[in-house]
């Protein structure tokens, strides 16, 4: 009985981790979403000048399936990369952008 029940849970996360990573991408839309959401966040924890960092650039990877998205101010530059299999992460912030 308790080995049925490991089982099943493993094959649910297994399926939940095949889906997620291997169905659709993250829509352009979504992802730019999602990067504008965590910006916010990291802006509780760094302080980026004024005016706030606005989208540059942006880039999408057909191999990863995730999007990068540059965040340009005066004094600060940052990436965010997000994907549906990995989330949202940073992927760099330039020495301007101060831990407060």
């Amino acid at each position: 009985m308790v080995v049925g029940a490991v089982a099943l849970v493993a094959v649910a996360l297994y399926g939940e981790y095949y889906f997620r990573c291997h169905g659709k991408p993250l829509s352009r839309e979504e992802a730019f979403q999602r990067a504008t959401d965590y910006l916010q966040q990291l802006s509780q924890d760094f302080v980026f000048g004024d005016p706030p960092p606005a989208l540059v650039e942006e880039q999408y990877d057909a191999q990863t399936r995730g999007w990068t998205f540059k965040f340009v101010n005066s004094t600060c530059t940052i990436y965010i990369i997000a994907d549906r299999c990995q989330g949202t992460e940073v992927g760099g912030l330039s020495e301007g952008c101060r831990v407060r």
